[in-house]
């Protein structure tokens, strides 16, 4: 068979942006860049054909000039700082498709909306983009923008490498040149909010479920007849079976492992930054809804003692197949047919619980952020079925954590699908950061259907299983959205590009922080952000010039994405080799 490459047709449409006028003036077209591998070959009246690779991106652009009062005209209908986005069904600046929009009021703080995701269907729905990207003028010192660029792979999971390259520049009046002037950042936007995310203090709160469906095979859990092996340095537990709860166990290790690697990693973050707490919930005993089976742990610094296997062999989140058995009443055998142990999943009791962990807080300086890890089935016991007012309940309270009136919690949801259209539909509502509120009437409405990031979900904070093998990389994923993000380059106009260099550029690392190289999933929108600002000399160490000398000047770029099909392609990660 020939190699891949000889026969790679590929079409690409750049992302312009320019900067000009002592401003952005210029150009841009649409983000799309496709890759067909039509290499094929015949044998024995067979035909072998590699599969379609493309790729489909969208942008929200902010912009802080002047105030709105003074040039209207800088910006959108939808007044400062929107200025455009794709796509943008109401032509205000504000990006929207449908019912859905990035923030349902302009008067909204940015921050708090996410680009809107887009499938590859709605995509080829849009056709072209609108042109230009970027267009603004007379920028003054003090001033900034960002655009965030959402890109959707289609077909298969792909390598992705951003590039760009200055295509035209003119010098200001003291000769100086704006690429050397601006201060510019690209980084991997991981919720897509436009933000670039620093470090927050948090108390970080992991809800567990431990109920029966997590590890007995006849409660719905495919026992995987493989060894599994859990240490990471902390002692180590092994099975000769792997079920879910064992994949939950190495995934709370690679969660703390990475925080604790981050910590020793960057100086900015202090050993005392994170908190690490736990609700572990199953059922009810003696299957008594007012009697829920819960263990809590409080919250500790000593992240590393949650996880380490002492001289008896325990740690609090630790030996969680023995611990479940131990609140289940049950035996320690995937295997065994386990009748009469407490049943029911106390989801909702769970997060009473987490709430008064908060309130019971006596230093209350972090961020309450909270893990669930659960089936989102939220099962009274002794039943088949869910009643409906128990998925309103469980909303209600939910929301109350993410609202709370003094110390509201972002909920991150690492589920699956439950065989209940009900139970995945709330899980995904349930996911969403702090201060947004849950439509639990709406979702009650709708009778627990149709699309839950329209009430109040937001899919930056829901983590699907579609293996139980990667539980634990989801554990990973969560670990590093709620870490920095991850700067791709940083510095100059000029010295980001060349850092990102010509086609195929800079690759971007779907799972920063990990060795390697990872591909980004396909049908899901990933997001990189890419910041711009003039410095204000007087206040700005990082200025070598004096704003006079770029007076009048102007600096055009082009910016693009390039993706290669994962499958059978190796790339190495280019930062071991700096």
């Amino acid at each position: 068979m020939t190699d891949i490459n000889d026969n790679l047709d590929l079409s690409r449409r750049k992302l312009l942006g320019g900067l000009g006028a002592i401003g952005i003036a210029s150009a841009g077209a649409g983000l799309g860049t496709t890759a067909y591998f039509s290499d094929a070959e015949s044998f024995d009246g067979n035909t072998l054909s590699a599969g379609e690779l493309r790729i489909h991106g969208s942008w929200q652009q902010l912009y802080y000039g002047a105030d709105q009062s003074v040039r209207p005209e800088d910006y959108g209908t939808a007044g400062r700082p929107w200025v455009n986005a794709f796509p943008d069904d109401t032509r205000n600046g504000i990006q929207s498709l449908g019912d859905l929009q990035y923030v349902d009021d302009p008067e909204d703080d940015p921050a708090l909306g996410r680009n809107v995701p887009l499938t590859c269907a709605e995509f080829d729905d849009l056709g072209d983009a609108p042109r230009p990207v970027i267009e603004l003028s007379d920028i003054k010192p003090g001033d900034e923008g960002e655009v965030t660029f959402g890109f959707t792979l289609c077909d298969n999971p792909g390598y992705v490498w951003m590039n760009g390259a200055i295509t035209d520049q003119t010098a200001g009046a003291g000769e100086g040149q704006l690429a050397d002037y601006l201060r510019a950042k690209v980084w991997r936007d991981e919720d897509c909010d436009n933000v670039f995310d620093e470090l927050e203090p948090s108390d970080l709160l992991l809800l567990i479920d431990v109920s029966g469906s997590m590890f007995y095979e006849r409660y719905g859990v495919d026992v995987l007849d493989e060894e599994i092996v859990i240490d990471g340095g902390y002692g180590e537990t092994s099975y000769d079976e792997t079920t879910t709860i064992d994949l939950v166990e190495q995934g709370v290790v690679e969660f703390i492992d990475l925080l604790l690697s981050e910590i020793d990693r960057d100086d900015d973050i202090d050993p005392g930054d994170f908190r690490i707490g736990a609700v572990l919930f199953n059922g009810y005993a003696d299957n008594d809804l007012d009697e829920p089976n819960l263990v809590e742990v409080p919250f500790t610094t000593d992240l590393e003692d949650l996880i380490t296997l002492d001289s008896d062999d325990e740690a609090p989140l630790r030996n969680l197949r023995e611990q479940l058995v131990d609140i289940v009443g049950g035996p320690l055998d995937p295997f065994d047919s386990a009748g009469g142990i407490d049943v029911g999943t106390a989801l909702e009791e769970g997060y009473e619980a987490a709430i008064d962990l908060f309130d019971s807080r006596a230093d209350t300086s972090r961020s309450p952020q909270s893990i669930t890890f659960t089936d989102g089935e939220p099962f009274p016991p002794d039943t088949s079925s869910i009643p409906m007012e128990r998925y309103e309940d469980l909303l209600t309270v939910a929301n109350d954590l993410r609202t709370h009136e003094d110390y509201p919690s972002s909920i991150f949801i690492i589920g699956d699908d439950t065989g209940f259209s009900e139970a995945e539909f709330t899980q995904r509502v349930m996911a969403g950061p702090a201060n947004l509120p849950i439509d639990v009437s709406g979702a009650t409405s709708a009778e627990f259907s149709g699309d839950p990031f329209a009430f109040g979900g937001d899919p930056a904070f829901f983590f699907n299983i579609e293996d139980p093998a990667s539980i634990p990389g989801l554990f990973a994923q969560v670990a590093i959205e709620i870490l920095p993000e991850e700067v791709v380059a940083c510095g100059t106009l000029a010295e980001v590009f060349d850092v990102l260099g010509s086609a195929p550029g800079r690759i971007i690392d779907a799972v920063p922080r990990e060795d390697g190289i990872d591909c980004f999933e396909a049908e899901i929108t990933h997001c990189i952000g890419f910041s711009w600002e003039f410095p204000i000399r007087s206040v700005d160490p990082a200025a070598t010039m004096d704003n006079n000398d770029v007076q009048d000047a102007s600096v055009e770029f082009d910016l693009g994405l390039y993706t290669e099909q994962c499958r059978h392609n190796f790339v190495e990660d280019p930062t071991l080799a700096d």
